[in-house]
């Protein structure tokens, strides 16, 4: 997971520097293309045989997913573009919830006794974050929940996937079949219905072009990056599990935002900031090889 949290912190820095200069939906197109051509690249390189288990029989839950996975890329743009990165932090540690619910739904299957109490600690950390935020707007509270539900399904569908599939073959697809979608959104969706460009400046001086090329370079292999390390950390961990070490990532950006942005959080979200992230901890705990769930198993939401 060392590589895939190291991954979106740098796509995370790099969309609120771009959002100065491109929308949402450019963002979400320029991740795309990058990624695709590294896929394609990277696949083009490999063997023969490799190259033609590219495309599986049926790509109805690929289709899915990745349709599923563009919208809430989108949203979460949107959130680390335009929201203080408090809340954006805030509202991602509701994952593991949202990966306990999908699982319950999709399989009956209830989380064990300590899961369970992290989870519960979790949610009145969240409860208790998002109450002190109540002078956030409701519509940019649904737009970075909507995110973390829409990712969160989108992560434990990918768990299935990669018991099934090479790495690069998902990763490829994904893209391969958000980057139309993306063009579409480009061409018809008016400029003005984004919302006001906000530029963001490093904490140090850096020449313009430089910090540019830099966010545009981490956004592109950052973006690979996180799926294929995903796909990969999805064949050795509970989809609960990966879900709650996901949320990791959390406390990074905060602290890279500080270093590298000048950005503080607020400081009544601490406390209970510290008290959601002791629920992130009980939640991600081990679980012992009989209660682990087979990879077959894990993937089915």
């Amino acid at each position: 997971m060392s590589a895939y949290l190291a991954s979106y912190l740098a796509i995370a820095l790099s969309i609120r520097l771009l959002s100065g200069y491109l929308t949402v939906i450019e963002i979400g197109l320029l991740r795309s293309v990058g990624s695709l051509a590294i896929a394609g690249a990277a696949v083009w390189a490999g063997e023969a045989e490799q190259r033609r288990a590219i495309i599986p029989p049926k790509l109805r839950e690929d289709v899915v997913r990745s349709v599923l996975h563009l919208a809430g890329s989108l949203a979460l743009i949107w959130s680390l573009a335009h929201l203080p990165l408090a809340l954006v932090t805030t509202i991602e540690f509701s994952g593991p919830l949202f990966a306990a619910i999908l699982l319950f739904l999709a399989l009956r299957r209830r989380p064990g006794i300590g899961a369970t109490v992290g989870l519960a600690v979790l949610a009145t950390g969240i409860g208790l974050l998002v109450f002190r935020l109540d002078a956030v707007p409701n519509r940019d509270l649904a737009i970075a929940i909507g995110a973390v539900a829409m990712l969160t399904t989108t992560n434990l569908m990918l768990a299935r996937l990669a018991a099934q599939r090479s790495t690069l073959s998902i990763v490829l697809l994904m893209h391969a079949i958000q980057l139309p979608l993306y063009l579409l959104l480009w061409f018809f969706v008016p400029e003005q219905w984004s919302p006001p460009r906000q530029p963001y400046r490093l904490a140090f001086a850096l020449p313009e072009l430089a910090v540019i090329g830099g966010a545009v370079l981490a956004l592109i292999v950052g973006g690979f990056v996180s799926q294929a390390a995903l796909a990969n950390a999805s064949r050795h961990a509970s989809p609960l599990q990966l879900c709650s070490a996901d949320t990791l990532r959390v406390p990074l950006i905060t602290l890279a935002a500080y270093l590298l942005l000048a950005e503080l959080p607020p400081a009544e979200l601490l406390l209970p900031g510290l008290w959601v992230l002791c629920g992130v901890i009980i939640t991600s705990l081990p679980v012992s090889a009989a209660a682990k769930p087979r990879p077959e198993q894990a993937g089915r939401a």
